[in-house]
């Protein structure tokens, strides 16, 4: 990724917008068929580098989930004037992959269990 990150800033004639992006985090502690489980902390947050023209940083926040990313850049580079969507997060089954769980506000909660057990340290 350094690489090809390199080479664009090396190359670009304008400006880049450059978003590297993971869909999650470690699964270390994640159990497929069980949300009780799973330590939502650790699965929940994921990788998100911008390089942006300097007209977008400040429009970046640290809760922002990926449903804003693209729209945060958009209104701020091109101004696309979208309106900015909840940053909720989501959690389903292996074995029920579309029944979807809100687990926003649930993520260090889900650590408690996994804590007490002594599987994982105490934050």
């Amino acid at each position: 990724m350094q690489e090809i990150v390199d080479a664009i800033l090396e190359q670009a004639e304008t400006p880049p917008v450059i978003l590297i992006q993971g869909d999650h985090g470690p699964g270390s502690l994640l159990n497929f068929g069980d949300i009780n489980g799973t330590c939502l902390r650790e699965r929940v947050p994921i990788l998100s580098a911008y390089y942006l023209p300097s007209s977008g940083i400040e429009q970046l926040y640290a809760s922002i989930s990926p449903v804003n990313s693209f729209r945060v850049v958009f209104n701020s580079v091109f101004g696309a004037g979208l309106q900015l969507l909840p940053d909720r997060s989501y959690y389903s089954t292996w074995s029920n992959p579309y029944t979807f769980a809100d687990v926003t506000n649930d993520t260090d909660q889900s650590c408690e269990s996994l804590e007490s057990a002594g599987a994982i340290p105490s934050r």
